[in-house]
């Protein structure tokens, strides 16, 4: 006899957005089918919005996971081997119950002692025995006491059976049913589960010391361009700061009734100040120059200019590079031009009367500087003192280090000081 059929609810076509005659032309109707598309378009964002993302996996409460197999067995298969004396190891029922309960007892503890319980369990049900060889699997991985206890959990899985009933293949299938449940396949998912964790494991700890890495690197970064920077300050403050303390000591010392003078000395200082103000803005960041317009060789002419304002005797020999060679380039440029400051700054502060010859050769092989004073004379008494920081030497080495140069300062035999650096053309 034929069963009425049921008539199945018609799904309502959504309109506006796959009916075929909306999207013809019409000229007279063109706003209101633009209104129709606009609200079936919103409708179909909102429904979309609608649709709750997947969240995080369940995890069940500690308790529960060590616990819950243990409650199980007690509840369900322990009334069970106490009716029917075919669960379990004996032909006894009350035993088979209390192996049965004794092996979900164990269970748990599993997770302190995975190889103990796994052992006491071989005496009780296939379900607690699954279980702890699974725990022990995913707690300890592939070892030598899993592979004995996965021996004798499969004769322990064999015993109840008839061995020599084997000559169908039903029988043969019934043989390795309780084997490959309880035994083959806990195993395979508990070494499964201890090499994703490990593999988990090893993932966490690879991101943790590629984030500590990560984290000196910005460390030693930053610590680079503090250094950088106070060099640069150094640099700037001290070489411009003498100048116009020097200055400013002749603008005092000079005659009342020259204002020429003073007025000149006046400009010179105020030159100086802004200049050291515009190099300033330009480290911190408050105004950052253009490359071609940072100090370099061109900029020596004006610098040594500066000194002998100051009143100090200084010749400049530029020389180099030939017609067709390279010239060097802009951080070896600025390099030097900071090296001759810093080294003219000296001279001011120790060496106030002697000549100072600077001399810089742009060779095919790389870039020559030196700045060598003749001995020092005896300074007025009354000048002005210039402080010293002792960074100054330091700093110019290290700058010819970052280049991949060498710079070598000390006293001459003729009882001057002299400054040597060999720079490459280009930054190493």
């Amino acid at each position: 006899m034929r069963q009425p059929t049921q008539q199945r609810p018609r799904l309502r076509r959504p309109t506006g957005r796959l009916d075929p005659t909306r999207h013809q032309h019409h000229p007279s109707t063109d706003q209101p089918h633009a209104a129709h598309h606009t609200d079936a378009a919103d409708q179909l964002d909102s429904a979309l919005a609608a649709v709750p993302l997947p969240g995080p996996p369940l995890r069940l409460p500690g308790p529960v996971v060590a616990l819950g197999p243990t409650a199980l067995v007690l509840l369900v298969l322990v009334p069970l081997a106490a009716g029917d004396p075919d669960i379990g190891p004996t032909t006894s029922a009350p035993v088979n119950a209390g192996l049965v309960a004794a092996g979900a007892l164990a269970l748990a503890v599993r997770r302190r002692y995975p190889a103990a319980v796994a052992a006491v369990t071989l005496l009780g049900g296939q379900l607690p025995l699954a279980v702890a060889l699974y725990g022990l699997a995913t707690r300890r991985g592939a070892t030598r006491v899993l592979a004995v206890l996965a021996a004798l959990a499969g004769v322990r899985l064999l015993v109840p059976m008839d061995l020599g009933d084997v000559s169908s293949l039903s029988a043969l299938a019934n043989l390795a049913e309780d084997p490959l449940v309880f035994g083959t396949v806990p195993l395979a998912l508990g070494l499964t589960a201890h090499q994703r964790a490990r593999a988990v494991a090893t993932l966490a700890e690879r991101n943790r010391l590629l984030e500590a890495a990560r984290r000196h690197a910005e460390e030693r970064a930053a610590a680079a361009e503090r250094a950088r920077l106070a060099r640069e300050m150094h640099d700037v403050v001290s070489n411009r700061v003498s100048l116009i303390t020097l200055h400013a000591g002749a603008c005092q010392v000079a005659a009342a009734d020259d204002p020429t003078t003073v007025r000149e000395t006046l400009g010179l200082i105020r030159t100086l100040g802004l200049q050291a103000l515009t190099e300033l803005r330009g480290l911190l960041g408050v105004l950052t120059p253009a490359s071609d317009q940072g100090p370099s060789l061109h900029g020596l002419p004006a610098l040594v200019e500066e000194s002998r304002q100051a009143g100090l005797a200084v010749d400049l020999t530029l020389t180099g590079p030939a017609e067709g060679l390279p010239a060097p380039g802009p951080a070896v440029q600025y390099a030097t031009y900071r090296i001759v400051q810093e080294a003219l700054t000296n001279a001011h502060k120790h060496a106030p009367a002697a000549e100072v010859a600077v001399t810089v050769e742009v060779h095919p092989d790389g870039l020559r500087l030196d700045i060598v004073n003749s001995p020092a004379t005896t300074a007025d008494p009354d000048g002005p003192r210039l402080p010293s920081g002792g960074h100054g030497l330091d700093g110019m080495r290290t700058r010819a280090d970052d280049l991949g140069g060498t710079l070598h300062a000390g006293p001459t035999t003729e009882g001057g000081f002299a400054v040597r650096a060999r720079l490459p053309l280009t930054a190493a």
